[in-house]
């Protein structure tokens, strides 16, 4: 004949599981904290690896950040692509562009007999095997801001929502020239839950290293050891 569990083993059973599921809080919440740190390390060291390949292929790279997803890719461009300093440079260029295109007809256009101002940046798909998907940053992850001196001092942040059009999502590009040098980067990943937590990353254009630390990073006083004016040898 079976019995059921009296009172007291039911009392047992669930203090067991509870002690097993605390006991085992700690380790998952470790494991993810691998996983979080392990994506931020991967992506440092690949912008230390497009550097050494710029200089060896002779071509331009950049990477391709969407803050609004937690996306990554990397693009290749032409060893000439030229970026611009500053956001005013952009803005002027993308006016340019609109004035251009205001002169011609639909038909024009369409038909590519249109003669504007070309974008300096051409960048596509790069040939590495390595890099033809898009990386996502894990679970609890999410990007904070990203800033190069051509989005300004406030460098680019993320939408508050996920915009209805892909062409308003907040896409920040950092670039890495044939010779090996790269922009002034500072990219802030942090934890969705806790954002006060997370990890900079920095890449610095004198020496090409790229540092990951979890302090939170002024891009502004990065780079104020750097003199405003060289030497005078009067």
């Amino acid at each position: 004949m079976r019995r059921g569990m009296t009172l007291i083993e039911l009392v047992i059973v669930i203090a067991i599981v509870g002690l097993i599921a605390a006991i085992a809080a700690p380790s998952l919440n470790s494991i993810l904290g691998l996983e979080q740190q392990s994506a931020v390390k991967e992506m440092g060291q690949t912008m230390m690896w497009l550097q050494e390949e710029a200089a060896m292929r002779n071509v331009a790279f950049r990477l391709e950040i969407n803050l609004d997803r937690n996306q990554w890719k990397v693009e290749q461009g032409d060893p000439s692509s030229l970026i611009f300093a500053t956001p005013e440079e952009a803005e002027e260029f993308r006016d340019e562009q609109k004035a251009q295109m205001r002169r011609f007809t639909k038909r024009q256009i369409e038909s590519g007999e249109v003669d504007v101002a070309e974008d300096p940046s051409k960048f596509g798909e790069i040939d590495d095997p390595r890099f033809e998907t898009k990386q996502t940053l894990p679970e609890g992850l999410q990007f904070a801001f990203v800033y190069t001196p051509q989005y300004g001092e406030d460098g680019v942040e993320p939408n508050v929502e996920l915009p209805d059009d892909p062409e308003d999502e907040k896409i920040a590009h950092i670039h890495i020239f044939p010779d090996g040098t790269a922009e002034h980067t500072v990219i802030r990943i942090i934890e969705t839950e806790e954002p006060d937590n997370g990890y900079s990353l920095e890449m610095d254009p004198m020496g090409g290293m790229v540092r990951m630390t979890d302090e939170i990073l002024d891009p502004r006083n990065s780079m104020d050891w750097i003199p405003d004016e060289g030497p005078d040898f009067r």
